[in-house]
């Protein structure tokens, strides 16, 4: 148990180091933009490319991961729509953007740099093919059922193929797997700015996550909440674990322990950006993200030393 408290400890004090100086406004909601941009564009991807150059060699696509991993992504978006447009009564816009607080983890800001320091430089490849592959399969099937007509769709998709295009975590992902395909060599210089930026990725994330952290949950949204953190932070790890555990494969058992600990992970922040894009489900979202990333505090150290 001291293992994952020495991992989890020092990472969630920088989430809520950020939420106590924005309390005290010392940074406000401009600079966690600043913080959030900063992360998002500059230090993450140094990060990801070469803990993935790293750490990997050319066998990295393994089908038979990903496809598991997506089955339960499907299962968990399309039951939780299933629930919310029956029982919640939500229409379209809010059936799509309730299903994806409830299957989207917090991948880039958490996953990544949680997974590296729980599990080593070869964590990088799996989580990296979750984020890639996760992000593509969720955005489409979000703009797939936030679209009311035939005309919307078509926009929806290229307005998310050109954002994926866009997305700097995914441009890593491409570009650290085609230097390892390849063989690409690195040059030394090249790398040595890379990794100074890559150190200030984990905590430049976490301090921005926790200060987007400071707000109020609406009572008005206990239950669409409620279901939303059942699905994140239990019923979507215990899927992930029966789909490795009880059909056996050949899949090593480090990537099947970086699939179980990314979809214990909270509310991603991209799915704030989604919720705006579409105008719907904001506050909802904003609360979703605020009362996951609490609870994980517990539930993830809990699930980390189930891993190891």
């Amino acid at each position: 148990m001291h293992t994952v408290l020495s991992i989890t400890i020092p990472f969630f004090v920088i989430i809520f180091l950020g939420t106590l100086f924005r309390a005290k406004n010392i940074f406000d909601d401009n600079a966690s933009k600043t913080l959030t941009r900063f992360a998002f564009f500059v230090t993450l991807p140094p990060f990801i490319f070469l803990n993935i150059v790293k750490s990997s060699n050319n066998n990295i696509f393994q089908w038979d991961f990903i496809v598991r991993f997506e089955i339960i992504t499907i299962l968990i978006f399309l039951s939780s729509l299933l629930l919310s447009k029956f029982l919640l009564n939500y229409k379209n816009r809010e059936v799509s953007l309730f299903s994806l607080n409830a299957s989207y983890p917090n991948y880039g800001y958490m996953g990544i740099p949680l997974s590296i320091l729980a599990f080593g430089e070869k964590a990088a490849v799996p989580i990296s093919i979750i984020l890639f592959a996760d992000t593509i399969v969720l955005l489409t099937l979000t703009s797939f059922f936030a679209s009311n007509t035939g005309t919307k769709v078509y926009k929806n998709f290229f307005f998310i193929l050109i954002n994926m295009i866009k997305n700097p975590l995914l441009a890593a992902v491409l570009i650290g797997f085609i230097f390892v395909i390849f063989n690409i060599p690195i040059y030394p210089l090249i790398y040595k700015i890379l990794n100074i930026l890559s150190l200030a990725a984990p905590p430049t994330a976490l301090f921005a996550l926790g200060i987007t952290l400071w707000n109020k949950v609406d009572m008005k949204f206990v239950q669409p909440i409620a279901v939303i953190t059942i699905f994140k932070l239990l019923i979507h790890p215990f899927l992930i674990f029966c789909i490795f555990y009880f059909f056996p494969s050949s899949i090593s058992p480090l990537w099947i322990k970086v699939a179980i600990l990314c979809s214990c992970l909270p509310v991603a922040a991209n799915v704030f950006a989604m919720a705006g894009y579409y105008e719907t489900f904001v506050k909802q979202t904003s609360s979703a993200i605020l009362v996951t990333t609490i609870l994980s505090t517990v539930s993830v150290p809990i699930i980390l030393y189930l891993l190891l």
